[in-house]
């Protein structure tokens, strides 16, 4: 059986602004791809945020994916969070 390989993320903190709403949270940057810009050209079409705030929810939500065709700006609030296995 084929072993699977452990990426390496680095987390970071970011406020995405959408089309609809604003979200503050968590965004895994994996070790290969060091720059937002990235994990935004990559061909997934959902950016993965946990730990999100937004003003459109009661309480944080554990996780949120977000479709970037609705992402219009995304600023990094603490890009040196602590690296996670």
């Amino acid at each position: 059986m084929k072993e699977k390989k452990k990426v390496q993320y680095k987390r970071v903190k970011a406020w995405i602004k959408t089309v609809n709403s604003t979200y503050t949270g968590t965004i895994y940057l994996p070790q290969e791809q060091t720059r937002i810009s990235d994990v935004m050209n990559d061909e997934r079409q959902f950016i993965s945020m946990t730990d999100v705030d937004s003003k459109d929810f009661a309480s944080p939500k554990p996780f949120l994916a977000i479709n970037k065709d609705l992402i219009e700006l995304v600023e990094i609030l603490d890009p040196d969070m602590e690296p996670q296995p």
